[in-house]
């Protein structure tokens, strides 16, 4: 099939933010589309933003927002390779043969012009929150707490009277406005590179919703401006009071792992009991793991914010714990200790993001003994990643962080077909990644399997907090092709007095383990 084609619609290409050059650049980079023009039209036109407000806006940039700036030279060498139509001075789109435009903090084409782009013209629903001296993304969100900062791909068709919602992702908004906005501009490119190569392999929309999803254009007046102002120095002021607090040794939150009886269904999170795992540390991420009739959990021991973790190993019996000591530790972080068998081998896949890989080991002697079996992913960021087979096929899902500025590994859930866990074939889902939004994307445990239906627990991360819930999320479809979820529960942190998070659960027959942040 050839490449799709794509042109940028843009005010110019020599004031471009750092997201827009990432966005161009992966356009470029993709062997599935074709960056075929550049359209110069008018820049998009806002109210003048109060001085204040502009003020209050740069300063909280430069002190919680500022990015290395983005190595444009060779995105815009390659750019200025292709067409250029300007249609301030009258040229036409009608010989480009485009498929789409995907429009900038620009003027939309008008309705004469879209006539001649086959899927339209794409854009963000943050574009008309931007002005050349005042962008304020993620504003809104931050100063009226809310949970998500929801972004979208809306679409603009000719033969249709009003825009659509192509795709929507949702990202944890962040406890600075500058912060939230330049993160979720950056998040963006991957909701839009994907919807891209989907168009490129299908030629076929499939829109979310039939109307589009804007964001709050409302321009920040002086009031909204200065309560912001508050709000961010109440945000500050709890970050330094939580690290203050962790430097003295009495940090401000702990994890904890709970024991409790229940399904993946149909467990109670709030009748549990919680399991004195490592004196002193914090225990978080615990697995569950039957062998030779017996039950053991292993999970993440983590002395302090300034050391790294390893995994511990603890026996388990009538809810009572032996504590066998630690079974694999490194000079890196390790977390997450997913541990699984294949026959008559015990593996485990460590959390390993430090090493930029995903790290497979094999038990040489239960449960104490490990050596590296296979890695995969080399030179990538994964972190928190499972294995399940279904329907003769091994899956592997892992969360990759793709970004320039802002290292993330909540945002985005990547699926590959590989043959097991010595990892010699390892394809990419061509729909990667197979969800995007904090909200739901990060594996929170493994995959179960209750008939023949594939249950997968999922971090919810947001209300600015990191762990904040758990979704049950049932994978309704998984092949070369296609995948999809749809969500079956989600559990808040408010089933017990002093708990602000919840995000890991595993079930081993009529039991779980689930692990809790609690504030002291």
């Amino acid at each position: 099939m050839s490449k799709l084609r794509v042109a940028v619609l843009a005010a110019s290409i020599d004031q471009l933010r750092n997201w827009e050059l990432k966005l161009l650049n992966d356009i470029l980079m993709d062997n599935q589309l074709d960056l075929c023009a550049v359209v110069l039209t008018g820049p998009f036109t806002a109210p003048a933003a109060p001085l204040f407000s502009r003020l209050l806006y740069n300063l909280d940039k430069r002190v919680f927002a500022r990015q290395p700036a983005y190595p444009a030279k060779h995105v815009l060498s390659r750019l200025r390779t292709r067409p250029l139509v300007n249609l301030r001075n009258g040229d036409d789109l009608s010989s480009l043969n485009l498929d789409v435009v995907v429009r900038l903090a620009a003027e939309p084409l008008s309705n004469e012009l879209l006539k001649s782009v086959r899927f339209g013209e794409w854009t963000f629903n943050f574009t008309e929150t931007q002005s050349p001296t005042f962008d304020w993304t993620g504003f809104w969100e931050v100063k009226e707490k809310a949970a998500l900062t929801i972004t979208a791909v809306n679409i603009r068709q000719a033969s249709e009277s009003v825009s659509k919602t192509l795709a929507t992702a949702a990202y944890n908004t962040k406890f600075s406005a500058a912060l939230n906005g330049a993160f979720v501009e950056e998040k963006s490119v991957i909701l839009m590179m994907r919807e891209l190569r989907r168009l490129a392999d299908t030629r076929e929309l499939k829109p979310q919703r039939h109307e589009p999803l804007k964001a709050k254009t409302t321009l920040p007046g002086m009031f909204d401006a200065t309560a912001y102002m508050f709000r961010l120095a109440g945000n500050v002021l709890g970050k330094i009071m939580i690290q203050a607090r962790s430097r003295l040794g009495l940090d401000a939150r702990s994890w904890r792992v709970h024991i409790g009886n229940g399904s993946v269904e149909n467990f109670v999170p709030g009748q549990t009991t919680e399991l004195k795992l490592a004196e002193g540390m914090w225990a978080a991420d615990p697995f569950l793991f039957r062998w030779n009739n017996e039950d053991y959990i292993f999970f993440e021991c983590f002395p302090n914010n300034r050391q790294n973790a390893w995994i511990s190993v603890a026996k388990l019996a009538d809810n009572k714990v032996e504590l066998l000591g630690t079974c694999l530790r490194t000079s890196y972080h390790l977390s997450y200790p997913f541990i699984f068998n294949d026959g008559g081998d015990i593996f485990m896949i460590p959390e390993t993001h430090q090493t930029n890989r995903v790290e497979v080991w094999r038990c040489t002697q239960f449960p104490l003994r490990w050596e590296l079996y296979a890695t995969t992913l080399e030179g990538q960021s994964p972190a928190d990643t499972i294995m399940f087979r279904t329907d003769g096929q091994w899956w592997l899902l892992t969360s990759l962080s793709d970004h320039y500025a802002y290292m993330d590994h909540c945002s985005e859930l990547y699926a590959f077909a590989v043959d097991g866990p010595a990892l010699r074939s390892v394809v990419p889902h061509k729909r990667n990644p197979v969800i995007i939004g904090s909200d739901v994307a990060r594996n929170a445990g493994r995959v179960h399997v209750v008939g023949d239906r594939l249950l997968r627990p999922s971090q919810c991360n947001s209300n600015g907090t990191y762990g904040y819930g758990l979704n049950i999320q049932e994978i309704t479809k998984i092949d070369s092709n296609e995948y999809a979820e749809s969500a079956v529960r989600l559990v808040r942190p408010d089933f017990m007095s002093g708990i602000v998070g919840c995000h890991h659960i595993d079930i081993l027959g009529d039991r779980f383990v689930i692990d809790l942040c609690k504030a002291r």
